[in-house]
């Protein structure tokens, strides 16, 4: 199966306005790891740019370690490239209840780089530490748009909470690329510590790979000795550097995540399970929703853009259920809210990956699931597990198919984050029936929640679908729509990519070709398309039919293959102005099943051109 990488909408767009298929302004979402809608070329070229590196595999001679932990950023953003990941790293430190938290910095904590280009150059916990725990990879889906959330608009929660049950803190930090400031309102990681892409990349870059950057040029230090880093260290820091264009690794991979689009929600709105998200509690932390900055210095797929994150970005205490590691000013017992949009397809969940594995139902309320998680002993969201743990099973299900929808991918019917031939089917079963509400399953075929599953909703569907069976790099759902490919059986599968009757080949020096694919023709009720291509622009053609092969040179060049005398010769049609001819033809019936060899001829104005022999199965026509 051939898949399109990216689609491109704006081609797309253009064709299924111009037909009248189009009679919304929305565009279909983003999958999990595609770019934002709206970018313009060069945009869009940084963020293809920025891709490659991202999933660059350093070596030691590029400057990876001496101390790191994954060779590639995508060894860890891998759920799709750019999203969660399973990966764990080790954070390690000292508490003392009289003098609080010691992040052991002289011995290189808290992280742990847990791997070397150099053995001598190994991390371990030191036997000092009496806290240790594990992180699992956070998200940059979307992260250019959180990014753009004006700080005051995270802040304003810390002062006016939702819930007099939960206190978030907003975290305020200093950027890396701005140290004279000013502080901004921490959004990123597991303890709010970044604010900015950027810095995030730098930081990364440096902690994850041991590749120093112009944010920061000095290489971290094996359990504090910088000086066996340098001694093992064969290339001169800063490591990163600019390119062509003037832009360092560090500044084209934040180019591909502020670029990535946020995960999509399927169905957008209206389904009851998030009502009842709301109604115990959860949505006091998980805030749905928030407008981007109209800063006229930001693009414009990132200026004052609706997003959906749930998420406050502000710290809470969550009890015994925190990591206990302090970071700056975040408590050993505070985290920041994690976001929950793309969460579907999330696995490990919570920050060390203790929740993992079975459904994602299970993971959400199984035994020790998240929910479970929230009513730790001294958590600030308690309450609101109280709050659902006391719902029928059914209203839970509800709000597990609600959390299921972030992420999900429109018109993905089997829930795979692939737009194929096994959702086109389901959608087409859908077609017509209804009306359907934000709570059945077919909802993620209603494109513009009117309740139908209707002619709108294929045009959208077109827009997104992937196959393309025909490799021409369009997808096959639009070939049909627009007429390229034809669809004599009605299944909006190009029928070229279907049972094709068997070429016995002897094409002549021409270009004039034939082809019959569709159904069997054996089969009741069948059809398929006969198309001829490669003729002479508005050519007479001849279309002869025998019961056999017997192919003989009636020209210096060209082959007659069917045997004669003929069965049959049709002289009825004309090709187009492109030179090609289509026509469907009707199987099946009672008839017994029998064989033809056909092939067409046509007059080029010098002499003639004939088409390859096919030979055709048929019950009846």
């Amino acid at each position: 199966m051939r898949l399109i990488d990216v689609p491109v909408l704006s081609t797309t767009l253009a064709f299924l306005a111009a037909s009248g298929a189009v009679a919304t302004a929305q565009a279909p979402q983003p999958k999990m790891g595609a770019p934002l809608n709206g970018l313009s070329a060069s945009q869009l070229q940084r963020f293809q740019a920025g891709r490659v590196d991202f999933t660059h595999t350093f070596q030691a001679s590029e400057g990876l370690g001496p101390t790191f932990n994954q060779q590639s950023c995508a060894s860890c953003h891998n759920n799709p490239i750019g999203g969660p990941g399973s990966i764990e790293v080790t954070r390690f430190g000292f508490f003392d209840p009289l003098n609080g938290f010691d992040p052991m910095t002289s011995l290189g904590g808290t992280l742990l780089q847990a791997n070397t280009t150099n053995v001598a150059c190994q991390e371990v916990v030191p036997p000092q530490a009496n806290v240790t725990a594990h992180r699992v990879t956070p998200s940059a889906l979307g992260i250019g748009l959180i990014e753009a959330i004006p700080d005051a608009d995270i802040a304003y929660y810390e002062s006016n909470p939702p819930s007099p049950s939960v206190s978030g803190r907003a975290r305020m930090v200093m950027p890396l690329e701005t140290p004279g400031g000013p502080m901004r309102v921490g959004r990123f990681g597991w303890k709010a510590q970044v604010a900015t892409v950027l810095t995030f990349a730098g930081d990364a870059s440096l902690n994850e790979l041991g590749f120093t950057n112009r944010l920061v040029p000095t290489e971290s230090a094996p359990n504090g000795n910088l000086a066996l880093a340098l001694m093992y260290d064969p290339v001169a820091d800063p490591e990163d550097g600019p390119d062509a264009q003037g832009l360092d690794f560090i500044d084209r991979i934040t180019n591909f995540q502020r670029y990535l689009a946020q995960p999509p929600q399927t169905p957008r709105s209206g389904m009851s399970g998030e009502t009842i998200f709301h109604s115990v509690g959860c949505a006091d932390c998980h805030i749905p929703s928030y407008t981007t900055s109209n800063d006229p210095a930001l693009e414009a797929a990132l200026r004052n853009k609706v997003v959906k994150p749930y998420s406050d970005f502000l710290l809470h205490d969550m009890g015994i259920a925190a990591d206990f590691i302090g970071d700056g000013t975040a408590d050993i017992q505070e985290l920041r809210t994690p976001l929950l949009w793309g969460v579907r397809s999330r696995d490990p969940l919570w920050h060390d990956g203790r929740v993992t594995g079975g459904t994602f139902q299970d993971r959400i309320i199984g035994p020790a699931g998240i929910v479970s998680q929230h009513a730790a002993f001294g958590s600030e969201a308690a309450p609101s597990a109280a709050a659902f743990q006391a719902l029928s099973f059914t209203d839970q299900l509800k709000v597990v198919a609600f959390l299921d929808s972030l992420g999900r991918a429109e018109f993905d019917w089997n829930g795979d984050n692939v737009l194929d031939h096994v959702d086109l089917a389901a959608f087409l079963l859908a077609r017509g029936g209804g009306p359907y509400t934000p709570d059945d399953p077919e909802a993620v075929f209603d494109f513009n929640q009117d309740g139908a599953v209707d002619s709108i909703d294929l045009a959208a569907f077109a827009l997104v679908y992937e196959e393309d069976c025909n490799s021409n790099n369009t997808n096959d759902l639009l070939d049909v729509l627009n007429g390229t490919s034809g669809d004599a059986n009605g299944n909006y599968i190009p029928d070229e990519c279907e049972h094709c009757q068997t070429s016995l080949g002897f094409a002549g020096a021409g270009t004039f070709t034939m082809q019959i694919c569709g159904d069997h023709l054996t089969d009741t009720s069948s059809r398929a398309t006969f198309q001829l291509r490669g003729g002479p622009a508005n050519g007479m053609v001849l279309i002869g039919i025998g019961v056999a092969a017997n192919p003989y040179l009636i020209t210096p060049t060209e082959y007659l293959v069917p045997l004669e005398p003929l069965v049959a010769v049709v002289d009825l049609f004309t090709l187009d102005m492109n030179g090609e001819l289509r026509l469907v033809l009707y199987g099946g019936g009672t008839l017994p099943v029998s064989n033809w060899i056909f092939q067409a001829a046509t007059f080029t104005g010098s002499g003639y051109d004939l088409t390859n022999a096919l030979s055709v199965d048929v019950g009846r026509f």
